[in-house]
């Protein structure tokens, strides 16, 4: 300061007791000889705001959901600025509505969203409709501005800021700070609570982007796994689980499905919410009151209008579908939820059913528009699933009708004899089966036996089946030698076929009347029936002969055995035999020790250990169907 020259720049203030300690800029100019004008300016806020705004641009950084963003608002900002209450307005992405997704109360506890009108004649409306920062020094200057919201304010309430949350041009809501002490909200001051809303519309605008792109991720995931579940069942309660399974809880809290029963009305059909509470609180509600197609909002609604139905408005939208006061007290049991959207679900243009997924409070983001075209696309997903079950159900109900029609109605009654079969179809079940088998009377005491295994599924395997069972009726009225009747339905196949068909067929003759009874046997191209004597012992029968349907003159052999008192004859088809566990089979080992497990077993004991045992042969159903007859001499 010997130079003459003026100085600046800053120092610290140490004693206290000659002035106040803190940092301070100063001025010093030289004025005569023996003068120095020196000017002090208290430094201390200005330092102060600039390290709060660092300290919340670090903690900002760090924030990457909404929700994180507005606890910074309230732990780091609003104690430093002094206000005692905070609140924040934001538009919902991709939509026209506006939540209060943050109102904090140093008195009261944490607000959950609730939806907020833009166009209210309040200070945070204005400023979130237009941009326009609004400064309040006291609560007559607020007053008047603003006086349908002076109820809203109490004596803590004395001086307000209101600023926009605006990144670049983009205007998507406000923030406001209340003070309990008068501010006069000097040029300095309302610049760093701009600087400060500033900072939260950066982070709020990426952690909406954050949001926005796992929304879409999860949503398309959600898609790909509705399509792989809906692949794995056609049981239509299983599939409706596994939809909302796969929804709830990565895209929404709840999911409820209706499908419009026989009656014409929309019926329960799957449902699923994060909390056990709520969801045993939907399925109480919807039991009491369930949904009508009159209905002004709601299912009802959406399958009556084929409109979907976005909600945020919860609660005035609950009283609205009120039917009573009860009714209203049970609705009120749904306030958690924040929003919900419904959304028709269609087949061939007309409404079969619809969806709702539910979003509950406290929620990062409420359903808006853009979730729609999402919500339609699942809905659809699930309607072509509805559909699918339903035709599944339908065909394999024809298919179950058309494979009896294809058996014997029931076992006939045979004297002396213990009669026992069954018939499972293979993993397509609602496809007809090739498997067969026959039991008719051919005299007084006689009886034909057939068992048989044609190619293919479906309608043309059914066609071929009827063919070689009446083929053989036939055949075994006009003569009992069985080479005869498989010959006549080798015939039959050749001269019908409009592609190459085949079968393989056992075909036999019981005879009763003679003591013992007498069995013969031919084979024609069939495994080979096993007979298990009263001892124990288990046996093969027959001799291999060529499949039906091939060539002209197949190579055909009659076998004559000779049944006695507690001998059992087993037929059965390849489905039992060739039935896998890995690359192993059953084979005809695997038949042979169950009839020697079930040596002292009745018929139908036996065949029923059988059964079993094919079915639980391996860890998922038999892909071929199987048939098997078992007959025992009493």
């Amino acid at each position: 300061m010997d130079t003459g020259e003026p100085a600046q720049g800053a120092f610290t203030w140490t004693q206290v007791s000659a002035y106040r300690a803190a940092d301070y800029e100063f001025q010093a100019v030289r004025v005569g000889a023996d003068h120095l004008l020196w000017v002090l300016r208290d430094n201390s806020e200005r330092v102060l705001r600039a390290e709060l705004l660092a300290e919340v641009t670090a903690a900002l950084a760090a924030a990457d959901t909404v929700a994180s963003v507005m606890t910074v608002l309230t732990t780091h900002i609003m104690p430093a600025v002094g206000a005692v209450v905070g609140a924040a307005v934001l538009s919902e992405p991709g939509s026209d509505c506006y939540t209060v997704r943050h109102l904090h109360d140093a008195d009261q506890t944490l607000q959950p969203p609730a939806p907020f009108s833009v166009h209210a004649p309040y200070p945070m409306a204005h400023t979130a409709r237009t941009g326009q920062a609004l400064f309040f020094a006291d609560p007559a200057e607020r007053a008047q501005a603003f006086p349908e919201a002076a109820h809203f304010f109490t004596e803590r309430f004395q001086s307000t800021a209101v600023l926009p949350l605006r990144v670049e041009e983009r205007l998507f809501g406000a923030v406001s700070f209340h003070f309990s002490v008068r501010h006069v909200f000097a040029d300095s001051e309302r610049g760093f609570l701009s600087a400060l809303a500033g900072q939260c519309a950066q982070a709020l605008d990426r952690a909406r982007l954050l949001r926005e792109s796992a929304d879409r991720q999860a949503q398309l995931q959600a898609l790909s796994d509705v399509s792989r579940v809906l692949a794995t069942s056609l049981d239509p309660e299983t599939t409706f689980a596994n939809i909302a399974a796969t929804v709830v809880p990565r895209l929404a809290d709840g999911c409820l499905i209706h499908v419009i029963d026989e009656a014409g009305q929309p019926a329960l059909v799957a449902l699923a919410h994060r909390d056990p509470a709520q969801e045993q609180a939907l399925r109480a509600l919807l039991r009491d009151y369930p949904p009508r197609l009159d209905a002004e909002g709601g299912v009802g609604a959406v399958v009556r209008t084929g409109r979907y139905e976005l909600v945020t408005d919860v609660v005035r939208t609950l009283d609205r579908l009120a039917r009573s006061p009860e009714h209203q007290a049970a609705l009120r049991g749904l306030i958690p939820a924040a929003s919900w959207l419904a959304v028709p679900m269609t087949q061939t243009g007309a409404v079969i059913g619809a969806m709702v997924l539910i979003q509950a409070a406290p929620a990062q983001s409420l359903f808006t528009e853009r979730d729609i075209p999402f919500a339609q696309e699942l809905a659809q997903r699930a309607a072509q699933a509805v559909d699918n079950a339903r035709r599944f159900t339908e065909q394999s109900q024809v298919a179950s009708a058309l494979q009896k029609s294809l058996m014997p109605a029931s076992l006939p009654d045979m004297p002396g004899v213990e009669l026992a079969a069954c018939y499972h179809p293979g993993a397509r079940g609602s496809l007809v089966g090739g498997d067969f088998y026959d039991i008719v009377p051919t005299g007084r005491r006689s009886w034909a036996l057939a068992i048989g295994d044609v190619c293919g599924k479906g309608p043309e395997a059914a066609a071929l089946t009827g063919l070689v069972r009446h083929t053989a009726r036939a055949a075994g009225r006009l003569g009992t030698d069985p080479r005869t009747v498989l010959e006549a339905v080798n015939s039959a196949i050749i001269a019908d076929r409009p592609a190459h068909r085949f079968c393989t067929a056992a075909y036999a003759d019981l005879d009763l009347s003679a003591s013992p009874a007498r069995l013969r046997l031919t084979l024609g191209g069939h495994p080979h029936p096993l007979l298990r004597r009263v001892d124990g012992t288990v046996t093969r029968l027959g001799r291999a002969g060529t499949l039906l349907g091939v060539v002209n003159d197949p190579p055909l052999h009659t076998t004559e055995d000779d049944l006695h008192p507690g001998d059992l004859l087993l037929l059965y088809t390849d489905g039992v035999t060739e039935r896998r566990l890995g690359a192993a089979m059953l084979s005809e080992d695997g038949v042979r020790d169950i009839l020697v497990r079930t040596r002292h077993s009745s018929a139908s004991a036996t065949v029923a250990a059988l059964e079993q045992q094919v079915l639980g042969y391996g860890p998922t159903p038999p892909e071929d169907d199987f048939a098997i007859l078992a007959l025992r001499i009493t």
